[in-house]
């Protein structure tokens, strides 16, 4: 073939490859426009955690409540936070937090933290995920988790019969069942609570030796799983003297102590009795003696039936003064939590001033008492059912709980 019919050849075939190739282009392109643009899946519907049961001893129903979707609702403006300049500290305020649901709660955190005046102790219940932002913000806080549950209550030792072993496993197995299923906890949570107002007061003495010896099954536990406890949760007003004698020679605070378990009870005053009713005086007979009964002739000193006279002692607020001169006998102290105190004077603002200065009492007396890490006045962020239980309005403003312990 003669080289200008060859050049002529390769140039249509050149032109017919191009015309091909853009051809392809433009179908490539053509196919990228057509194609739907992806989407995105929506974003998941925040979901609150199931709404935590009463705190109470009440066994709890058996079947799981819903998981409620928590939807936006109009609230009125906050209160103010007090200004955050950092106050001269000694020791500080003992005061804590009793929270159900958060609210407030690190918002208080942060406002402390910053200003020098951390929480010494936090407490939460059945939603600890809250505790791990305070743990964030405020490092040195003690925090102490409640799982509710139906057997916090502890009454099957009021049978002689109980297995206390599998008792204690009953017992603690909601607990050993939170930190599997949210292993952040182990670090948030600095002690749990296994049990909560157990027995109630007006048992035998055998009754509560045999808590005793739950509770030190129940620290076993907690040591093979690498926890430690908030043990017993007494109420207020609880137990008595022969009671904790009776529970001294179990052991069970001996066994506290080696473990580095803390105690957990409840104290206070109710409606309008005076934060310090009880305190420091008793009743005494004609021959000078205590006595329960109402003589109209009163002495300085605390005192329980039973006890000894304690200076600074009362029957309702600093009740714990007597369990810890026995303790201090024994050189069997562990550190002490007041996990739901009760100032009395009501939860109206309108008293703010009063309970304000009920909370600051109590303060200054824990303050005496190198053992206790602090006290939780009961509560925040209530469930429906404890709504007319809600402190938070005492913690904000100028002249709130905030504020004093800033104060401090």
């Amino acid at each position: 073939m003669p080289d200008q019919h060859r050049n002529a050849l390769f140039l249509i075939i050149g032109l017919l490859l191009a015309a091909l190739m853009a051809l392809a282009s433009c179908a490539l392109v053509f196919t990228l426009l057509d194609r739907p643009a992806p989407t995105s899946s929506p974003p998941a519907t925040p979901t609150r955690t199931p709404q935590p049961t009463r705190p109470t001893t009440t066994p709890l129903p058996t079947q799981p409540l819903p998981t409620a979707t928590a939807t936006p609702t109009s609230s009125p403006t906050p209160s103010p936070l007090p200004s955050q300049a950092a106050p001269a500290v000694n020791k500080g305020s003992k005061l804590g937090v009793h929270g159900i649901w958060p609210n407030r709660i690190l918002e208080f955190t942060q406002v402390l933290a910053e200003a020098g005046a951390p929480f010494k102790i936090v407490k939460a219940v059945d939603d600890l995920s809250w505790l791990q932002d305070v743990r964030r913000i405020s490092p040195q806080t003690v925090t102490v988790g409640r799982l509710t549950h139906a057997h916090e209550g502890a009454v099957l030792v009021n049978d002689p019969g109980t297995d206390l072993e599998g008792y204690a496993a009953l017992i603690m197995e909601p607990i050993l069942t939170k930190v599997q299923d949210e292993p952040a906890l182990r670090q948030a949570v600095t002690f749990w609570e296994p049990t909560n107002e157990p027995l109630g007061g007006g048992v035998p003495a055998e009754a509560y030796v045999r808590l005793a010896q739950l509770t030190i099954k129940c620290m076993d536990v907690a040591e093979a799983n690498g926890l430690k406890l908030a043990i017993f949760g007494f109420n207020a007003g609880t137990p008595e003297w022969a009671d904790l004698l009776a529970m001294a020679e179990t052991g069970v605070f001996a066994r506290a102590k080696t473990g580095g378990h803390i105690l957990s009870l409840h104290e206070g005053v109710f409606g309008d009795d005076a934060i310090d009713k009880w305190w420091n005086v008793h009743n005494v007979d004609g021959e000078g003696e205590p006595t329960t009964e109402n003589t109209g002739v009163t002495a300085p000193g605390g005192w329980i039936p039973g006890a000894p006279v304690l200076e600074g002692a009362g029957a309702l607020c600093l009740r714990y003064r007597f369990l810890y001169a026995l303790l201090q006998e024994r050189d069997e102290v562990v550190p002490l939590f007041v996990s739901e105190f009760y100032a009395g004077g009501g939860y109206d603002a309108a008293n703010k001033a009063d309970v304000v200065a009920r909370m600051g009492w109590y303060d200054g007396q824990l303050g005496a008492d190198d053992y206790v890490l602090g006290f939780a006045p009961f509560t925040l962020g209530p469930t429906p059912d404890w709504e007319g239980h809600d402190y938070e309005a005492f913690y904000v403003g100028e002249d709130g709980l905030v504020a004093f312990m800033m104060g401090r």
